[in-house]
């Protein structure tokens, strides 16, 4: 859900290159977390592998973008969108949360959904397909009444400002970013130490209760703090060559633009600017990354029950409805759990980090329901 900033650092690669760096962080993607109940179980605190994946996520992309605006400050600024931008924070949190219904009805998110397919979980396009309906009736709305729409251009809406405001003194992002970013990664640390993730991991049976073998690659699952880092360590690269950040929702209304020939979401089609073709291939790196990562693994036990419903994902129509309802909160918040959730929140934006707690807080209050009501 992110939009695509301009600025000197944007198009000085071609787009297979901007699109690759991703690509390299999410090939190693545990491939576990892509399967409905893991994070559905997450919600209703079974397990924390996710919550530990998305800690170090941010936590390393705060260090990676502290260091980038420290050695190329004019790169980081260039690639900056919700932390100089304001989407306006009833918009943010009402879209938020609806995104966070549909993750918890989908055990599923917008960063999630292609890796999904690429891993053979079972009714993953349906998660695709509901996310196409959500995309298509937002830019169909979007002609009459705007439901989306850029940024407003801001510099109050940040933890930096807040601290010169409350504080009366200035602190520059590189040293609020790195202390953020240690303080989350140190907390995963933390989380691990007590939770360890192949104890969490038990329960889904299959290769999991066995003895992970020592090369890496043929593990049933990486150590989420590595995996985050992997992610959050990728935004140097990515913003660098690309000036932009990660997020994966506005591919849906790539493809609407693409599709009615610029009718709908004017300016978004592949046929209208070369700009716009770094957000396919992104897609189709993350494919070949769920792919391979799928296909070095142990696979999952289909004897158990666990391991068929990691395997099927949850019914066709929960995945649909939960996938319509992810991408329209995304399109409503201009950003998803990868734009506000890990982008947004490196960025220091005040907004991002009301969107993540919606997004959370509205993802557990469904589950809980779902499962307890």
């Amino acid at each position: 859900g992110r939009r695509r900033p301009a600025g000197p650092a944007a198009g000085v690669a071609p787009c297979w290159a901007r699109s690759l760096p991703p690509w390299l962080s999410l090939a190693g993607l545990l491939w576990i977390v892509l399967c409905s109940a893991v994070l559905a179980d997450q919600f209703v605190f079974r397990n924390w592998v996710v919550m530990k994946f998305f800690l170090s996520a941010v936590g390393f992309s705060m260090l990676s973008q502290a260091i980038l605006a420290t050695v190329a400050p004019d790169t980081f600024a260039n690639s900056m969108d919700y932390g100089s931008n304001s989407y306006g924070s009833l918009r943010v949190l009402g879209g938020c949360a609806i995104l966070g219904v549909g993750m918890a009805v989908a055990g599923s998110g917008p960063s999630m959904f292609f890796p999904s397919v690429g891993s053979a979980v079972g009714s993953s396009g349906w998660l695709i397909a509901g996310g196409f309906v959500a995309a298509l009736l937002v830019a169909i709305a979007d002609l009459r009444v705007p439901v989306t729409g850029q940024g407003t251009k801001t510099c109050e809406m940040t933890v930096g400002a807040l601290v010169q405001a409350k504080a009366g003194r200035e602190m520059k992002y590189p040293v609020i970013a790195g202390a953020m970013g240690l303080f989350l990664v140190l907390a995963t640390v933390v989380l691990e130490v007590v939770v360890p993730y192949k104890h969490d991991l038990e329960r889904y049976g299959g290769a999991f209760i066995l003895p992970y073998p020592d090369n890496p690659l043929h593990q049933p699952a990486w150590p989420p703090i590595i995996v985050g880092a992997t992610v959050g360590l990728a935004q140097i690269v990515v913003r660098r060559v690309s000036g932009d950040g990660l997020g994966t929702a506005t591919s849906f209304t790539i493809a609407v633009g693409t599709l009615s020939w610029g009718k709908l979401a004017p300016g978004k089609g592949l046929q209208e600017s070369r700009r716009n073709w770094w957000q396919p291939l992104f897609i189709l790196w993350i494919l070949v990354g769920a792919l391979t990562a799928g296909a070095t693994g142990p696979g999952l036990d289909s004897a158990s029950q666990a391991g068929r419903q990691l395997e099927s994902g949850f019914a066709w129509w929960l995945e649909a409805l939960g996938g319509f309802l992810c991408i329209l909160g995304a399109r409503v918040a201009g950003g998803c759990t990868c734009g506000h959730g890990v982008s947004g929140t490196s960025e220091l934006s005040l907004e991002s980090f009301a969107g993540a707690g919606a997004i959370f807080g509205a993802a557990i209050a469904t589950r809980c329901l779902i499962e307890f009501a």
